[in-house]
């Protein structure tokens, strides 16, 4: 079960055509990912349609040019050896006169690369000329 679980609202304005779609990137780095849920409330009613994208890569669907269009839908991918962190993307279009948007969680882990790492504090020593009146013993 991953330890997070990171939420991103993609909205896709009205008016935007499939020819020439919005991409709305999700800033992702440092998190290995387990899943992906994907949901789009009720509303569109069949004029928005959008894929997920990797690096500008078609992702989900896995057909090149093929459209999620969903309406009222929700559904999950388990992520097994596939790519984790940057460059995850909705691009999609809506022919229609609202906004419409894409639920997009992840469920993720940190990478070691993202883990945070504790390092010891730097110290410095500085000599003075001012004597103390008891000197410390450690």
């Amino acid at each position: 079960m991953a330890q997070y679980v990171l939420q991103y609202s993609a909205t896709i304005p009205p008016g935007t055509l499939e020819t020439s779609p919005a991409v709305i990137d999700l800033p992702l780095d440092n998190w290995e990912i387990e899943q992906i849920d994907l949901e789009v409330p009720p509303g569109p009613g069949g004029l928005m349609g959008f894929y997920v994208a990797n690096n500008g890569v078609q992702w989900i669907p896995a057909t090149p040019g093929a459209w999620l269009v969903w309406d009222d839908v929700q559904a999950s991918w388990p992520f097994t050896d596939q790519p984790n962190a940057s460059g995850w993307a909705i691009v999609g279009y809506n022919t229609g006169v609202y906004d419409h948007a894409v639920t997009v969680r992840f469920h993720v882990n940190p990478t070691s690369a993202g883990a945070a790492t504790v390092s010891a504090p730097t110290v410095t020593f500085v000599s003075s000329d001012t004597p103390t009146a008891d000197p410390v013993t450690l």
